[in-house]
Formats: C-alpha cells, structure tokens, sequence
C-alpha cells in the first residue's frame, strides 16, 4: 500500500538534507534510488538512521518492545543484533541455529514463550531465511523483523527479503551489500514507522512519540545511486561465481548450505560444508578454494549468546538447529 496519494514511497526528507552537497541533477538521482530502493525491498516507506544497529533499535521502539520483554534471535554470526535487544531493556532469546544458519520455524516455535513480543530474522549471509514459516509459527500477535543487512537480491517464495516481516532494517556500513560507509535504514508502513528518527527541526515537535536521535549522516545519501548499482553488480558477480563453483571439481568434495524451497540467495558470502559427515575442511581445500574461488574466512568461534558484553544481562538460551561442523565462508565473486 503506497504511503502518498502519488503512490511514491514515503521518506522522511534525509534527501533534502542532501541538496546542500550535490546539485540539482544529482539531487533527483538520489530520490530515484530511494525510490528504487524502497521498490527493490517492496516496502512502501523509508527511514534512514545512523546505523543499521540504531534501525534496529529503531524498530524494536516502534513495535512497543521493552523492558521485560523477550526478542528471539539467531545465537549466530552478528552481536549486533542482541544488543539492540539488550539497549531496549528486552531480553534477547538466543535460539541456535543448523547448517541454513538462519532461524527456523521450529528453533523459533521452542524459542518461544508467554513473555516474547517479536522475532528479529536476520538473512545472515544473504542465505535466505524462511520468514513466511516463522510468521505462521508465531501468529498475528508476534511481529517479525527482518534484518537485510547481509543481503542484496535473497528472496523467499519469489517475495524479495526485506519485504516479508512487519518491518525490515538494513545497514549501509563499509562492508555491507549496499555501501554508503555507514548509515542504516527501516522500511515498513508510513503509520508504523513515520516519526521514528528525529528531523533535527521545529517538525520534530509535532511527533506522537519521542523520536530516536540517531539520524543518518545525510551527506552519504549522494552515494546510494552508485551503491546501488554496485550492489547489483557484485550480486550478478557472487551468482556466476557460485554457479562456477558448482561446475567444478570442489563441488564433489564441499556443499552449499541447504536454504528454504522456492527460495534464491544473495551469497554475500557463500558457506560451504564438507560433504562426509562429520569432517572438517581440509587446508589443502581451503588453498584451492581460495585459489580458484576467493578468500576464505572461518566462523567465529564464539556465539554472540556467549561475549562478554551480555554476561550482565538478562538472557535466554534455547538449542533450536545446530551443526555438527562449522563452514567455510568464502567471498566469492567479489573484486581481488
């Protein structure tokens, strides 16, 4: 449902932040790509916040999520996400998480309990997570997040990710898919989400609600048309090269992780397991993986449910997935 009478997505002005940095063309470049961005996320409104963890945080206010409260979320990859949980007062659920390295409905169902006001689905990787399965598991009443950070091009279903949850969050740091050097945004519907990040102005007076204070540096906003097309750029590149993988001689030895049907994957970096059971990926594997493929990477060793910077906060751990080995996680496609 468009959030204007023209039909356009709704932004909260971060553009004409903008004009006093670039010119008149360049100005309408920019609101195209956050139009095509918005389009590209099928959301129909935008706010750009400081970071993709004060979007989170961001979300979790605009969802009425707080003190007491519980957020399941994936006991993987990013601390990030729990710490947004744990700056709102919430409890972060941490829920594991098997070789998808996504939240499941199943993991989510047991993570579930009498106190959890919302899920937090992170597309980790850009691997798809099956959000539809996770909504139909927690019902109406619980709001599902979606956190693109990792992603550029993952759908679910032949829906986009990003389009699938109540509200969808994504990051613009250095190293993500779409790169402004820092920055975040979150998308959802104009009544949800409108008023959330404050203007800086006289305008802020008129809210409903206290607004979030951390308000995206606007001058990178000049950058989303170029980001944007990078990020298709690299997409197309990181796809060819998985396919490549797939033709050869590794693809007998190592597996791509297993993702929801009728889903397709952005592989901002593309996990790979071996293919005996219960072994580990050799170093004569990882030099011809990085050889003919890309750098290689392993997991971090630790989950985020056990960092030092949640052992003064209230948490939940519940066991959800698990792996009976770790991946590799090679940056395919990707300028060398």
């Amino acid at each position: 449902m468009p959030s204007s009478e023209s039909g356009a997505p709704e932004v909260e002005r971060p553009d004409e932040g903008a004009k006093g940095f670039a010119g008149a063309a360049d100005h309408v470049t920019v609101g195209a790509a956050v139009t095509e961005l918005t389009r590209r996320l099928a959301q129909p409104a935008v706010e750009f916040t400081a970071s993709g963890t004060a979007a989170l945080e961001a979300a979790l206010e605009v969802l009425g999520i707080g003190r007491g409260d519980e957020v399941v979320v994936p006991d993987v990859g990013c601390h990030s996400v729990a710490a947004a949980v744990v700056r709102r007062g919430a409890i972060p659920v941490f829920t594991g998480v098997g070789e998808a390295l996504t939240l499941d409905p199943r993991g989510v169902s047991l993570a579930c309990g009498l106190r959890t006001r919302a899920v937090v689905a992170v597309h980790q990787y850009g691997l798809p997570c099956d959000v539809p399965g996770i909504m139909k598991t927690v019902g109406p009443d619980i709001p599902v997040i979606e956190d693109v950070a990792q992603t550029w091009g993952s759908a679910v279903g032949g829906a986009p990710a990003g389009s699938l949850g109540t509200i969808a969050v994504i990051s613009f740091g250095s190293t993500k898919p779409v790169a402004l050097g820092a920055g975040g945004a979150l998308f959802g519907p104009a009544s949800l989400i409108r008023g959330a990040v404050s203007r800086g102005d006289g305008a802020d007076r008129q809210l409903l609600r206290p607004p979030s204070a951390a308000r995206f540096p606007a001058p990178l906003l000049a950058r989303l048309p170029k980001a944007l097309a990078r990020a298709d750029r690299l997409l197309a590149s990181r796809r060819a090269a998985v396919e490549a993988f797939l033709r050869g001689p590794l693809a007998q030895e190592l597996r791509l992780p297993p993702t929801p049907s009728g889903s397709s994957s952005g592989w901002t970096r593309t996990p790979l397991y071996p293919i005996a059971p219960a072994t580990s990926v050799t170093a004569e594997q990882v030099e011809r993986l990085e050889a003919c493929h890309g750098p290689v990477q392993r997991m971090h060793a630790t989950p985020p449910s056990a960092l030092p910077m949640f052992r003064g906060s209230t948490t939940r751990v519940t066991g959800g997935g698990r792996r009976l080995t770790e991946p590799l996680l090679v940056k395919m496609g990707s300028p060398r």
